[in-house]
């Protein structure tokens, strides 16, 4: 997808809450634009007022023609994002390029002069003003949108943006004490825009997990743009699989211990990947056996048992086979799009493990489970144990 940030006047491309947007979007694997539209210098304009200015919806329209709209040809789903100015720029847009958006995120807009506003933004802001759109046309082109607003703008008073909202048709969301949505009151980041961009999103599997996570180590991924790569705790390793159950759409394979340590062959993980694999989706397990009385284990079989059962398909495979591969002891394959891998003591007992969904990583784990299926034997009902 394609993301558009439209800046304010006297504005910055670098200012406010845009670069962590933009940041953010990016290691989602989105293209983002935020040009640097022609401003004025507030400063020596207050000095002169006579002076002429240089930001007027001439000057950005040719911006737009020239650092943006090459880049809007093709497929790829479009959202527009304007803060302030650029709400009623972006109109501006769309009315001349009938550009058809996906959505368009409106913070703190409005059509008309800021009667709060001082003197030098009524001079560089009135040839963008306008009332008479039209407003049906609009809609028909960005045909989802939401206007973020708050009740202390000292702009833009709140009866003017939800007037904007009505007119474009938008739903409306007020932030409370939150000023003009800007710096001015620290907001250098702002996560409802981040998470109403992501809503229009369509996320691989790992995209989805690393999004979803809110745990603060969990989230060295984010910091570290274009790692594909979490470290976990067995409570999150655990929680992870419970989630890839819940948003598979192709298939796994996964390997597991048959001297693991403690584990309810019925609780929500097994029970969902079995729930899967009744759905039609591919999916396999591979038990390694690392002693042969561990066949013995009730727990063991009666997960055997039930994987059957569950149409989930089902090997075995001896560790001395297994050891021959020199792979990862317990590893996942998710939709092709991500491994898991739990690392456990001599007990059997999970200590840490990692997510990756870094090409080379996924390569070795294909390649992984290609042999380990050359080697195993596939049980086809619980006689096939011996």
């Amino acid at each position: 997808m394609k993301f558009v940030i439209f800046h304010g006047s006297f504005g910055s491309s670098n200012g406010n809450w845009f670069p962590n947007l933009k940041s953010k979007l990016e290691y989602m694997g989105q293209t983002v634009y935020c040009p640097q539209y022609p401003i004025d210098d507030e400063e020596h304009l207050s000095k002169d007022p006579n002076a002429p200015t240089v930001q007027n919806l001439d000057s950005w329209m040719k911006t737009f023609e020239a650092q943006v709209l090459p880049n809007l040809k093709g497929r790829e789903k479009i959202c527009f994002i304007g803060h302030s100015l650029g709400n009623v720029f972006i109109l501006h847009v769309i009315e001349k390029y009938r550009i058809k958006v996906d959505c368009a995120i409106f913070v703190s807009p409005c059509l008309d002069r800021l009667p709060k506003a001082d003197w030098k933004y009524d001079k560089v802001n009135s040839t963008f003003y306008k009332t008479d759109f039209d407003y049906d046309t609009l809609q028909k082109y960005i045909p989802v949108s939401y206007v973020l607003y708050s009740d202390t703008d000292p702009y833009i008073e709140p009866h003017r943006a939800l007037h904007f909202a009505k007119v474009m048709g938008s739903s409306h969301i007020m932030v409370r004490k939150a000023g003009h949505l800007n710096a001015e009151v620290n907001m250098n980041e702002f996560p409802l825009v981040y998470e109403l961009c992501v809503t229009r999103l369509d996320l691989s599997l790992y995209q989805k997990y690393a999004y979803r996570q809110k745990v603060e180590d969990t989230v060295q991924s984010l910091r570290h743009p274009g790692s594909k790569f979490i470290e976990m705790t067995p409570e999150q390793l655990n929680d992870e699989g419970t989630f890839h159950f819940m948003n598979l759409t192709k298939g796994g394979f996964a390997t597991f211990m048959s001297n693991a340590d403690k584990w309810n062959p019925e609780d929500e993980y097994f029970e969902g990947g079995r729930a899967l694999a009744k759905k039609g989706l591919d999916l396999s397990r591979v038990f390694i056996i690392v002693n042969p009385k561990d066949l013995e284990r009730p727990v063991l079989r009666k997960q055997i048992e039930l994987d059957l059962k569950g149409k989930i398909t089902v090997y075995l495979i001896d560790y001395e086979d297994f050891k021959t591969i020199r792979c990862e002891e317990d590893f996942g394959i998710w939709d092709n799009e991500y491994i898991c891998v739990q690392h456990r003591d001599k007990s059997g007992k999970v200590t840490d493990g990692i997510i990756d969904a870094r090409v080379n990583s996924l390569l070795t784990a294909q390649n992984w489970r290609d042999r380990i299926v050359r080697l195993a034997r596939k049980i086809e009902k619980m006689e096939d144990i011996g």
